[in-house]
């Protein structure tokens, strides 16, 4: 897989789409990886659209030699929350452009994650994406704007013709539909939900997921027809008593519904930040896996576990 950095000028017609740098990209089962440089360290870096903020894993930073400050800062994600800490790099490179003194966070306690950390959107916002190639004719999604300006990338699609948020996140090795959202809209799937064994969510945290075949999804102008899903309460530890409250509330504004690596697998993508447009085509094979990739995905979302089978209706 190759990602293209580009950035658009002009407008209308004059529009012009112009190439930034190509990264190739390293598909460790459903993970996108890219080789960078730490400290001139070689290493792989995950690439995350589903995560705020770029980090180096706790182990990692460790093996770097990297010097670790404790901070107040917690992430949340699928699993629960983690304490984060902060450490200043001397030398960042990626796709042939260097930083100097940067300081990134560090989290995680899982090892062996086969990569060193993740390029989060504070590095990816700033560009357009374009995953694989394009193709002249292609579905469209709107990006929801955040008033919380995450830089997250979401979008409305339709499960069993209810609207759901969705967040594209690559670092993601499956698509997921939370729990909360189903108990919230009243959706339901159309076979009895199947168990299957726990996946590993932020800093490694257990997450238990089922499958279950959904009548249809529906992405932009894209329509999958018994679409076979894993389901999860992604975002159920998460919840905390607040200032003046006895009732657990959720800390963030999570979304309904993660659209994960395996979607980009069957698809090639292009993320126009610029427009707030996602573009993308399918490019043959499953949609969606519920088998487990042959290595393991991000530590920040669920990892897939059991069988696949879906078709869709362009």
């Amino acid at each position: 897989m190759l990602a293209s950095v580009s950035y658009a000028t002009g407008a209308g017609a004059a529009c012009q789409l112009r190439q930034m740098a190509e990264l190739e990209v390293h598909m460790a089962g459903n993970a996108p990886l890219i080789p960078a440089s730490i400290n001139d360290h070689l290493v792989q870096m995950l690439v995350d659209t589903g995560a705020m903020k770029s980090l180096i894993w706790r182990y990692s930073a460790k093996d770097l030699g990297l010097v670790v400050a404790e901070s107040n800062m917690k992430f949340y994600g699928a699993g629960g929350a983690e304490v984060a800490g902060v450490v200043l790099i001397k030398s960042l490179t990626l796709a042939g452009a260097t930083v100097h003194n940067l300081r990134l966070f560090t989290a995680g306690h899982v090892k062996d994650t086969g990569f060193a950390g993740i390029v989060g959107e504070d590095l990816l916002s700033n560009w357009d994406l374009e995953f694989v190639y394009w193709a002249p004719e292609y579905s469209m999604m709107k990006l929801i704007s955040d008033p919380q300006d995450t830089g997250l990338l979401k979008a409305t699609v339709q499960l069993n013709g209810r609207p759901v948020v969705a967040l594209l996140d690559t670092g993601a090795s499956s698509s997921v539909v939370s729990t909360q959202a189903m108990s919230r809209s009243g959706i339901k799937p159309e076979t009895p939900m199947a168990a299957s064994a726990a996946s590993r969510g932020l800093a490694g945290k257990a997450i238990n997921t089922q499958v279950a075949i959904f009548p249809s999804l529906g992405i932009g102008q894209e329509t999958v027809q018994n679409a076979k899903l894993r389901i999860a309460d992604l975002f159920g530890a998460n919840a905390e008593l607040l200032t003046g409250s006895f009732i657990p509330q959720q800390a963030a504004d999570n979304p309904d519904m993660i659209i994960g690596a395996d979607f980009f697998l069957s698809h090639r993508i292009y993320i126009a930040r610029s427009q707030r447009k996602v573009y993308f085509t399918y490019n043959g094979g499953p949609i969606f896996q519920t088998s487990a990739p042959k290595a393991a995905a991000t530590s920040d979302t669920p990892s897939a576990d059991a069988g696949s089978d879906d078709s869709k209706n362009p």
